[in-house]
């Protein structure tokens, strides 16, 4: 570990944290990120929510008043180069024409907000950044990515990194299948950090002339024990997700229809689809008792964790990014997983741990599982403490980001960041 005489600051770039429920894995990461180094300024691209509680020498500032206003006529003029670079970069990534075409006047928009950004940030940031002392971290290689790499367009001293979790690292999550700025993002950010094994190679494949930039560094999550056990009573199962379609809560309402035993099933979140999961779980079987227990600060749901014994924890989503962090937080407590096979969940889910489905299970098959769920080896408190040392080998959070600082802090002094 790199020691104290070697704390620096860090400026963190994120979509909206600390506001509102998001980004909720940063919970995990920040007081981390705080023990080392002095100061953490955060820059949300968006302010709406309230402000969670964060460490004393973390600070949330808002240099972005309006993250939809774009750069006037003369301000695009005087960034002529660099806005020819991200058409350039549009027209290099698009699948077709035709879908240029189809997304053409939101990106237009887009590159009017990011040379507006990035003119703030020159302001108001820059004359501040000292490059021996400040690290730079984009919490995706998304927006702001996009923004620092036209900052750096003007002033080659910025060196930043980022992070990538799912929909910035799987064309297939984003509309028309491709990922807008990719390269000029990637010719800009130094090394990409991802989430999981699964994406880093993903992204190794597509970039093969720049593999050597992408690194493994998974999320974790924080040691809150092992959570209270009782074999008695109905099968005890949870699930956490937002409530929209890929997350196919749905899908678990149609095994759930299937099932015989008594169960007692917990939602922890909400979204676009609450209304439609809502009705359809009132067809439920009356041997099946449900709750929905809406948004939740995300302490909140640990705080529930630790005092209420869970049987397993049931994740069927169509599109995860990274390892899903609601299922390691649920590995935290020794609680075992059934979980779809997307994005990097197999990284946490195996034989150790639970049950890796395929990315398409049918009802039947999660159904049979919860049924044979009580008789199996899966319920006994040895197979729960093996959970729980399977999790913490790979996903405790204060070993997996001491050691994401590590590396981040060695290659920011050795200055052995590749760039450009």
């Amino acid at each position: 570990m790199i020691g104290a005489e070697h704390r620096k600051e860090l400026w963190l770039f994120t979509t909206r944290f600390p506001h509102g429920f998001r980004e909720a894995f940063l919970e995990n990461e920040l007081p981390v990120l705080c023990e080392r180094f002095e100061k953490v300024l955060i820059f949300p691209e968006h302010a709406d929510g309230e402000l969670r509680p964060i460490p004393s020498n973390a600070e949330v500032q808002h240099p972005i008043r309006d993250p939809f206003k774009g750069a006037g006529p003369t301000v695009m003029l005087r960034n002529a180069r660099v806005v020819m670079k991200l058409l350039g970069s549009l027209m290099k990534g698009a699948p077709t024409w035709k879908q240029l075409r189809e997304q053409w006047p939101y990106l237009r928009a887009r590159v009017g907000q990011f040379i507006h950004r990035a003119e703030v940030i020159r302001r108001e940031l820059m004359p501040r950044y000292d490059p021996q002392r400040v690290v730079v971290y984009a919490y995706w290689t998304h927006d702001w990515a996009t923004v620092l790499g036209v900052v750096r367009e003007r002033d080659k001293r910025l060196r930043y990194f980022s992070r990538a979790h799912g929909f910035d690292i799987y064309e297939q999550q984003n509309q028309n299948g491709w990922i807008p700025f990719r390269s000029f993002q990637l010719e800009h950010v130094g090394t990409v950090y991802c989430a999981s094994r699964t994406g880093m190679e993903h992204l190794r494949t597509r970039h093969p002339r720049i593999a050597q930039r992408f690194v493994l560094a998974r999320l974790g999550t924080t040691d809150h024990g092992p959570g209270p056990y009782d074999a008695s009573g109905p099968l005890k199962l949870v699930s956490c997700s937002f409530l929209i379609a890929r997350k196919r809560v749905l899908l678990l309402i149609e095994a759930l229809k299937n099932v015989t035993v008594p169960v007692r099933w917990v939602h922890f979140g909400s979204g676009l689809e609450e209304q439609r999961v809502k009705e359809a779980a009132q067809s439920l079987p009356p041997n099946i008792e449900v709750e929905f227990k809406g948004m939740f600060q995300n302490a909140d749901i640990m705080a529930w964790y630790r005092t209420h014994p869970v049987d397993v924890f049931v994740h069927l989503a169509e599109l995860e990014g990274g390892v899903a962090v609601a299922a390691q937080e649920a590995a935290s407590f020794g609680i075992p997983l059934i979980v779809a096979d997307s994005g990097g969940v197999r990284d946490l889910v195996d034989a150790r741990t639970g049950v890796l489905l395929p990315q398409d299970p049918a009802p039947e098959e999660v159904a049979r599982l919860l049924d044979g769920f009580k008789a199996g080896p899966m319920a006994g408190p040895a197979f729960r403490a093996g959970v729980r040392q399977a999790w913490s080998e790979g996903f405790e959070a204060r070993r997996v980001f001491h050691a994401f600082v590590d590396q981040v802090l060695e290659a920011h002094e050795q200055e052995a960041v590749p760039v450009g």
